[in-house]
């Protein structure tokens, strides 16, 4: 049996998540249509690979009054949070045709500062911070939705990538459908010497046809390829295991082994109990921990439970337990969608609104805010005018790119024709020079030195054990 590089992948993996985790930046970017539709004088519909509709001019405002805390104890001083970013678009459909378009406006994820559970009412309140902005069409009030798809933490926005995760209704795939079985096996271990091999390990060889069949270990910690197959290992101290077989049935059970440790090299006596089978279909294992209080339908959060399913396919069927979560709620991409109509030649005023919220670094004295807002999902249009930028703000712009912002009495203003190659950043700050401390820059740079050394080490060491 040949040990392979899972176990440390794993290991690079939780320490890359945790990385972006601290310095995920939300992320806001202009609409973009997903799908559209067009009615001559004739009734016929006009269908084509780019909608007709241009965007002669777009005024995008920043309204950033305040920063945001770094930790909101209550409910309502996080929902108090006022800084929001308006685009206001001048629409023109230049075809002799009505064209009806589905917009959607992506506005990032919410930011890990965000208050999302208010204690006082005992609900979630993912949403709440949307329900105070509105979309207009011509200075009226359209209906628009919140929609979610799924992003892992650190992951770059791309439009074509995360807008083929917005689906009507649940996803469809050639291997995952909703109503498909899912049989989940307990087992529960028995007869193993915790008290001396507190590091035991369990562990099962599984070999099955993924067109048919997947696996999904919990409490999953590691896994071994074989020759032909895959081997799926976990904790003994973690009290029970369930095997999860989505699709058609195993050919035979799993026949557990016991290891002194994670090497999984020299067994041990023990014995696995199946305590339970249950049968449940696919949609309601994905919503598991589906709460509608977070305003995530049903079926946004299913397609986001079964991406990341996806994502964590392996070999011989298996998925990648250690890495699977039933809760996504933190996992996702915040999108608003709403409809338009344009009549041929006519011209319209869209207006959207959502909240904003940077990325800082305490680490300068004082703080910087980093503000994104992407402006490539604009070049889905057929053309684009001219772009101007507002901030208001009383505080200092330290950097900005695109460059050629302009003090006002209000804030800063730019001015562009067309649209820029890069994506606009926009960094404030209290003062108009900040620096990072010196004890960050002179002193920080040996401890830190000593602990990514200190992890080399160990991972080396890892590795060398694991393959003798």
């Amino acid at each position: 049996m040949k040990r392979t590089r899972w176990q440390k992948i794993f290991l690079y993996i939780c320490i890359i998540s945790l990385i972006f985790t601290l310095f995920t930046v939300p992320v806001s970017a202009n609409s973009a249509q997903s799908k559209w539709s067009g009615t001559s004088s004739t009734g016929a519909i006009v269908t084509g690979d780019t909608c007709p509709i241009v965007v002669e001019k777009e005024v995008l405002t920043f309204d950033i009054p305040e920063f945001p805390k770094q930790y909101y104890r209550k409910a309502q001083e996080y929902l108090a949070y006022s800084a929001k970013v308006t685009a206001d678009y001048t629409f023109y459909n230049p075809s002799d045709y009505t064209v009806s378009a589905t917009l959607v406006f992506p506005f990032g994820t919410a930011p890990d500062y965000a208050y999302v559970y208010d204690t006082q009412t005992g609900s979630m309140i993912f949403q709440a911070d949307t329900e105070k902005y509105d979309v207009t069409v011509n200075g009226e009030v359209i209906e628009k939705s919140l929609r979610h798809t799924l992003s892992y933490f650190g992951a770059e926005f791309e439009l074509s990538k995360d807008m083929a995760l917005l689906h009507d209704g649940y996803m469809e795939d050639e291997f995952y459908s909703p109503d498909m079985p899912v049989t989940r096996y307990t087992y529960v271990p028995e007869g193993v010497d915790t008290e001396t091999y507190t590091a035991a390990n369990a562990a099962f060889v599984l070999s099955a046809d993924p067109a048919k069949t997947k696996v999904l270990m919990e409490n999953q910690n590691g896994g071994t390829l074989l020759d032909d197959a895959v081997q799926l290992e976990g904790w003994v101290q973690s009290g029970e295991f369930i095997v999860n077989v989505i699709g058609e049935s195993l050919d035979q059970m799993p026949e557990w082994k016991f290891y002194e440790n994670g090497a999984c090299e020299k067994e041990i006596d023990g014995s696995m109990c199946l305590a339970d089978t249950n049968v449940t279909t696919l949609k309601e294992f994905a919503l598991s921990a589906y709460d509608e209080n977070t305003g995530v339908s049903q079926e946004d959060w299913y397609n986001a439970v079964v991406e990341s399913m996806k994502s964590l396919e392996w070999s011989g069927g298996a998925l990648s337990g250690a890495e699977f979560q039933f809760d996504v709620s933190d996992r996702l991409m915040r999108w608003y969608s709403y409809d338009i109509t344009i009549g041929a030649g006519e011209r319209i005023e869209n207006t959207v609104t959502a909240p904003i919220y940077p990325s800082f670094d305490i680490d300068y004295e004082p703080p910087v805010y980093e503000y994104t807002y992407l402006l490539s999902p604009a070049k889905s249009w057929q053309s684009f005018g001219a772009l101007d930028i507002i901030v208001n703000t009383p505080y200092y712009m330290i950097e900005s790119g695109p460059e050629g912002f302009e003090r006002t009495e209000s804030g800063y203003d730019c001015h562009l024709m067309g649209l820029p190659d890069q994506e606009l950043t926009l960094t404030l700050c209290t003062e108009a020079q900040t620096q990072a401390p010196v004890s960050q820059t002179s002193f920080l740079w040996l401890p830190t030195a000593v602990f990514f050394g200190a992890l080399l080490v160990l991972i080396a060491l890892w590795v060398r054990r694991v393959r003798k």
